[in-house]
C-alpha cells in the first residue's frame, strides 16, 4: 500500500516555469495551488473526477507530509484542459512522479475538463513528454497509477502505454430501497449475521454507531484506529504504514477540515460499547471520503481484543451502508485491494490501470523494469500460492528487524 516516498523533503518558495514547445500542446508547472484555484474548483466538480484528486486531498498530504506540490497545468492553444497535482519521491536513484498522496488513494483520474473532450485531440506521449520536461518537472519518469479506465482512456493519458495495477478495487451499488441493496448479496444471511452482532453487543450492554461532529471526536476516532491498526499489522506480521507523524498529520488534516456546510473531507465512523465492562470503548472504526455521491472507505479497524466474536467491522459496514443509502448515495466504494470482506460486500470489481511517460533517458530505461514490477505484484496477488509465499517471507523480514525496532 505505502510506495517508496521521500517525505524528508523540506517546503520550499513556489516556484513557476513555462516554456514554449513547437506545438499547440503545453504544459505550466506550479507549486502555488493557490494560483489554480478557479481551475481546480471547476475541474473538481466534475462528477467523473474521484476525491483523491480534490484540492483538499492534495493539501492535505502537502501540509501534512512536508511534500512539495508539483502542480501541472496542460493546455490545448493557451487554453487550460488539464491539472494534474503531482509529487517527486526517490526510489532506487530514480526520480518519480506520481499523483499526490497516491500510496494512500483508491482510485485516480486526474482532472480533466471533461466539456472539451469531443474537440480535445490526442496527446501523444513523446508530446507530453516534451511539455512536462520543459515545463520543469524534474523527473526522470511519471507514473499516473490506479487510474479508472475511463479515465486512462481519455487525452492525455490514452496514448500512454500502461499496465494493469496489481490490485482491482471493489463497490457495491446503492439504491434507495436498502433491501434492494442488501438483495445483491444475498439479504436474508447479510441480516441474520447483522442481529447477531446486536444481539451479542446488547448482552454485553449495548452499543452506539457514532458519527464525529466536532474535530475533538474525530481526532479521537482516528486516534483508537491508529492504535487499532498498528496492532493488528503487526500482529500480520506487516509494517504499520499508518505509524509516520506525517502520514497521521495528514489524516487528521483531513478529518478537521471542512467545506461551507460544515462537512469535514474524512468522515469518522465508529461502534462504541454502551454499557458494561467497557462502556466507552470503540471497538471499531472507518474513515470515509464522499464525492458525487460517490462514497468510498478509505481505512478501518477493529478492537480485536474486545467484543472480538461480535464482527464489530461487519456491523459497522452495515450501519454506514444504510445510512449512505439513505443519503441518495449511489455507489459505496471499498477501494483498492482484494480482502474476503470486500468479495463479501460487492458484486462489482473494477480493474485499474498505470500509465507511464517517461521523460528522459533515465526513465526510458526504467519503464520496463517498472511494469515488470507491477505485473509481478499482479501475479503474486492473485496466485493464493505466491501469495501465501511472499506473506511469510515478508513475516519473517518484520520478525528478524523487530529486535531492532525495540532498541531504536
Amino acid at each position: 500500500m505505502a510506495d517508496a516516498q521521500d517525505l524528508s523533503a523540506p517546503l520550499v518558495t513556489p516556484v513557476e516555469h513555462a516554456y514554449p514547445v513547437a506545438s499547440p500542446f503545453s504544459a505550466r508547472l506550479t507549486s502555488d495551488s493557490g494560483e489554480l484555484s478557479a481551475l481546480w474548483q471547476a475541474l473538481e466538480a466534475d462528477p467523473a473526477t474521484t476525491f483523491h484528486q480534490r484540492r483538499v486531498w492534495a493539501e492535505a498530504w502537502s501540509q501534512g507530509t512536508g511534500t512539495v506540490l508539483q502542480l501541472v497545468t496542460l493546455e490545448r492553444n493557451g487554453v487550460a484542459f488539464a491539472l494534474l497535482p503531482l509529487e517527486i519521491s526517490l526510489a532506487g536513484g530514480l526520480k518519480v512522479a506520481r499523483f499526490a498522496g497516491t500510496a494512500y488513494s483508491n482510485e485516480n483520474t486526474g482532472l480533466i475538463d471533461t466539456q472539451c473532450q469531443g474537440g480535445l485531440e490526442p496527446v501523444s506521449s513523446s508530446d507530453l513528454a516534451a511539455a512536462l520536461s520543459q515545463a520543469g518537472l524534474a523527473a526522470d519518469i511519471v507514473v499516473f497509477d490506479k487510474m479508472t479506465t475511463e479515465a486512462a482512456g481519455r487525452p492525455p493519458f490514452s496514448s500512454l502505454p500502461r499496465v494493469l495495477h496489481q490490485n482491482p478495487s471493489f463497490q457495491l451499488p446503492l439504491f434507495e430501497d436498502f433491501n434492494a441493496v442488501l438483495a445483491q448479496i444475498n439479504g436474508k444471511r447479510r441480516r441474520k449475521k447483522f442481529r447477531v452482532s446486536e444481539r451479542r453487543l446488547e448482552a454485553m450492554g449495548g452499543y452506539t454507531h457514532i458519527i464525529a461532529k466536532t474535530d475533538t471526536e474525530a481526532i479521537r476516532l482516528l486516534e483508537t484506529f491508529f492504535a487499532q491498526k498498528g496492532v493488528r499489522l503487526a500482529a500480520q506480521g506487516l509494517p504499520d504504514v499508518f505509524a509516520d507523524p506525517g502520514i497521521r498529520a495528514f489524516f487528521r488534516q483531513l478529518a478537521t477540515t471542512r467545506d461551507s456546510d460544515g462537512n469535514t473531507a474524512l468522515e469518522l465512523h465508529g461502534i462504541e460499547l454502551s454499557g458494561g465492562d467497557h462502556a466507552g470503548e470503540i471497538i471499531s472504526v472507518a474513515g470515509l471520503t464522499i464525492k458525487d455521491h460517490h462514497v468510498t472507505c478509505q481505512f478501518g479497524s477493529i478492537n480485536e481484543e474486545i467484543a472480538a466474536d461480535v464482527s464489530a467491522g461487519e456491523l459497522l459496514f452495515f450501519r454506514m451502508i444504510e445510512r449512505a443509502s439513505a443519503a441518495g448515495h449511489t455507489v459505496f466504494d471499498f477501494g483498492v485491494g482484494d480482502q474476503p470482506y470486500k468479495r463479501s460486500w460487492c458484486p462489482q470489481r473494477t480493474e485499474l490501470m498505470d500509465c507511464y511517460c517517461p521523460l528522459n533517458a533515465k526513465g526510458r530505461l526504467a519503464a520496463p523494469l517498472i511494469a515488470g514490477l507491477i505485473r509481478l505484484k499482479r501475479m503474486i496477488k492473485t496466485s493464493p500460492l505466491l501469495h501465501r509465499l511472499a506473506s511469510r517471507l515478508r513475516g519473517g523480514l518484520m520478525v528478524k528487524a523487530k529486535p531492532a525496532a525495540e532498541v531504536d
